[in-house]
């Protein structure tokens, strides 16, 4: 096989797509160990609310290509190098010319080590696993979420509003804590806690209680909290024990350049598993969904090329319509960079940004988010802000539009994207 790629998650399918629109006359074969390809993985926390159908998680569906071969369910034992080979679960070996390694994240699962676990308990990572926590959910009404992050917040919002009794447990002093500053976090709690979310912060699972082999509650820094259903989503880990003997890590990480070349020049990588190393000697790890696919897309690009090309923007924002608070994260907070903010709680409105020296460095707007879009433009370019920095922060002000170079200022309208031009 002239092209392998492993993961069918947002990288991995990305890179199938594109490898066969870049090299259309190499063949590709896409192995996944999941059951699913093609869907989208955000949606889950809508999917499990019942609030959105299985059909409408998928953004692809297989067409005729008798060039590209997507094998599922399947799962990769090692990696052989020397012999640009694959060993597979099925004891079947894959050989490959150029091979692109997306297999994603593996949950974390606290408390899972036991054996004797009681139904009831599910990581939020899957739609094979989000299948079964909807099914669950229609005769266990009252959940606990583990994990305050950018998933489990959703997770219990929607759940909440879908008619369930929903805990929010995290165990930092505040919610979103890889993304938002304790005050800016602030105005999200808030808003959960009047959708009738009970936040638990600060605190860590200790225990858990079963009856009839079902979860009946779960023990929380000394309380225990009633629920017949654990929902985890603090997190993962790089899904790379396959790779252990391969020399590709360092450090137990998946280190590729800018340009998602590993150490190997026929390998590259993309997506939740991979941490991009830079010249400097910074590191980053720009897991979201939007990376994913801009990894995907670039690690093919590349496969065959003399001189890859780099990746232009390592940096990770987010956003999210959290039930009618919207809220955008430009970059996580820093622990050497200044900060400023715009705070209206009174209004439900908190922008704040982080700075180092006078470039921006990250940010989040909650509330409003009116201006994000040029102030990622101002961050990713490493442009000095000049005056009074603080101008940035208010809302709808055109100083952004203003201190755009001229050749940038074209106007600007927003499009609704559909899921097959997603693809394009």
């Amino acid at each position: 096989m002239e092209c392998v790629i492993i993961g069918g998650g947002a990288a991995g399918l990305q890179a199938a797509l594109h490898c066969r629109r870049c090299w259309p006359e190499k063949s590709v074969l896409l192995i996944e160990a999941e059951g699913d390809v093609g869907y989208c993985n955000p949606l889950l926390p809508q999917f499990m609310a019942g609030q959105v159908e299985e059909e409408k998680l998928f953004f692809w569906q297989p067409a005729e290509d008798p060039l590209l071969q997507i094998r599922k369910g399947i799962k990769i034992r090692s990696l052989d190098r020397p012999t640009q080979s694959l060993n597979l679960d099925n004891q079947e070996k894959i050989r490959y010319e150029r091979l692109i390694l997306a297999p994603g994240g593996q949950p974390i699962l606290p408390l899972l080590r036991r054996e004797d676990l009681p139904e009831g308990i599910f990581p939020v990572r899957t739609l094979a696993t989000a299948r079964k926590i909807r099914d669950w959910l229609l005769k266990h009404k009252e959940i606990v979420v583990l994990g305050g992050g950018l998933v489990g917040v959703k997770t219990a919002a929607y759940l909440q509003l879908a008619g369930f009794a929903v805990s929010l447990v995290e165990k930092e002093d505040h919610l979103l804590p890889q993304a938002l500053t304790k005050p800016s976090a602030r105005l999200v709690e808030r808003h959960l806690q009047r959708l009738g979310i009970r936040l638990f912060l600060g605190c860590l699972l200790e225990d858990i209680q079963e009856e009839k082999g079902i979860l009946k509650s779960a023990k929380v820094s000394g309380q225990w909290i009633p629920g017949e259903t654990l929902l985890i989503a603090v997190g993962s880990t790089p899904n790379i024990d396959f790779l252990e003997n391969s020399g590709l890590l360092q450090d137990k990480e998946l280190l590729v350049s800018p340009a998602l070349q590993t150490a190997d020049a026929n390998i590259f990588a993309a997506g939740d598993a991979v941490t991009i190393s830079t010249s400097g000697g910074e590191k980053h790890k720009p897991w979201t969904w939007p990376q994913a696919v801009t990894q995907g897309k670039l690690a093919a690009e590349n496969l065959f090329r003399s001189v890859p090309l780099p990746l232009n923007v390592l940096t990770r924002p987010n956003s999210m319509n959290l039930q009618g608070l919207s809220i955008v994260i430009l970059g996580a907070p820093t622990p050497d960079a200044a900060i400023i903010s715009h705070d209206r709680t009174a209004e439900g409105i908190y922008r704040e940004l982080f700075l180092r020296g006078r470039k921006i460095v990250g940010g989040a707007l909650v509330g409003d988010i009116s201006g994000a879009g040029l102030l990622h433009f101002l961050m990713i370019n490493g442009s000095e802000v000049d005056g009074d920095v603080a101008r940035f922060l208010k809302p709808q002000s055109r100083v952004f539009y203003q201190l755009l170079p001229s050749s940038k200022r074209q106007r600007r309208r927003a499009r609704i994207l559909f899921p097959k031009e997603m693809l394009s």
